[in-house]
């Protein structure tokens, strides 16, 4: 089984997925440890941009996009490389189009977290001990970044509903709810159990 969480800035993703993590027993991929996978297999140079969540020019995505060599190129190869170094491990993995990328693996579990903008600002300010202003400034670039990040990559709109098995405001919710939730749907789909079959 494999569990992918994209996540709009602030919605508490990495408790969410320690909390599934410690639940189900399986590794849990964040940027940094997905970053140090691909240094152990000497693979990092040739996904550096794609790690960094470098905003992209908007122009090399629009060209990208109507030139299927360059987009082959330039896109899918550190999507390859990510699919090829995860396999068919069961893990929970933060962000890196994970959705998209394992899209083909029947044991899938994709997850969107969103959450009110006023609240994800805050939870932003206490985790990173910002002022208010630049808390926002922080949230509004993250997620620009993402639904370019995001449209680069893969070609779609980040965080349509359809790209998801389930959308959750963890705002609302809370961190640990939230994973109790993923555990339930995880449960009455019989997802976990059908990825031992």
């Amino acid at each position: 089984m494999i569990i992918t969480i994209a996540r709009l800035c602030g919605c508490g993703a990495l408790h969410v997925g320690e909390n599934l993590a410690k639940h189900y027993g399986i590794p849990f991929y964040t940027r940094q440890t997905l970053m140090q996978l691909a240094r152990d297999k000497g693979m990092l140079t040739e996904m550096d941009d794609f790690f960094e969540e470098r905003p992209v020019n908007e122009l090399l995505v629009a060209i990208s996009s109507e030139l299927s060599d360059a987009r082959t190129g330039t896109t899918e190869k550190p999507l390859k490389i990510l699919l090829d170094l995860i396999g068919t491990k069961d893990c929970i993995i933060i962000g890196r189009c994970g959705n998209y990328i394992f899209r083909n693996r029947t044991d899938l579990i994709s997850v969107f977290l969103k959450g009110d903008l006023g609240t994800r600002i805050e939870n932003i300010q206490k985790e990173k001990n910002l002022s208010l202003t630049d808390a926002r400034e922080f949230v509004e670039d993250a997620d620009d970044c993402r639904v370019r990040y995001h449209k680069f990559y893969t070609g779609l709109s980040w965080g349509n509903a359809s790209d998801y098995d389930i959308c959750l405001d963890s705002c609302r919710l809370g961190t640990e709810q939230t994973a109790e939730m993923i555990e339930r749907y995880i449960d009455i789909t019989g997802s976990k159990k059908a990825s031992h079959l």
